[in-house]
């Protein structure tokens, strides 16, 4: 390698590093970064998940989002469950990969996942969320829920113990934890499911 390359590549790995560490920096960059001090937790979890048969439904980066707010709550942007809660998320995962193959979301991306007590308190939480048991997963969907989520939930959702809660047409929240469904207010009142028949 020519010093003139090598004077390039270095400044470029230099740029990376201080990349990783902004705030601003691409999603992707700050997990590989954060993924390098817990490699052994975030590898011991992703082998738990495939011993499972559940790896991959979800992108491994996106399932260990903490939250929307992390930048305002002063948390990690991205979290590992502990061990004692790992056990609680693959009948999620097989939810919401059932959720797919039936075509009732769309492109769901990962909003939140695991939160700790405190930055469950400042993103808005309940005292008794589901993201606090690891069983919980909060989605951005690709495109607006509509009546066949809803048909589905009401045909399937006992079966799996489906909790679908709505924060928005496109921000919905998905456990495992129990069949019921609440709207903006935690109440059934507000479901988008009472007013999508």
């Amino acid at each position: 390698m020519s010093p003139r390359l090598a004077l390039a590549v270095a400044v470029a790995s230099l740029l990376a590093a201080c990349e990783a560490g902004s705030p601003r920096a691409p999603s992707q960059t700050r997990y590989e970064a954060w993924r390098e001090t817990r490699r052994a937790d975030v590898d011991a979890y992703q082998a738990f998940l495939q011993a499972r048969g559940v790896a991959g439904i979800l992108p491994l980066q996106e399932l260990l989002r903490s939250g929307r707010r992390w930048r305002h709550c002063g948390a990690s942007e991205f979290a590992v469950p502990p061990r004692k809660a790992w056990q609680a998320m693959p009948a999620t995962l097989r939810l919401v990969s059932t959720l797919r193959a039936a075509g009732v979301i769309a492109r769901p991306t990962v909003a939140s996942s695991f939160r700790t007590p405190g930055f469950n308190r400042c993103e808005g939480g309940s005292a008794k969320s589901r993201h606090l048991a690891n069983n919980a997963l909060d989605f951005d969907l690709g495109t607006a829920a509509d009546r066949r989520l809803c048909a589905w939930w009401r045909a399937h959702g006992a079966e799996h113990r489906f909790g679908l809660g709505f924060y928005s047409p496109t921000r919905i929240h998905v456990d495992t934890a129990g069949f019921r469904t609440w709207g903006l207010d935690h109440t059934r009142r507000t479901s988008l499911c009472r007013a999508i028949r």
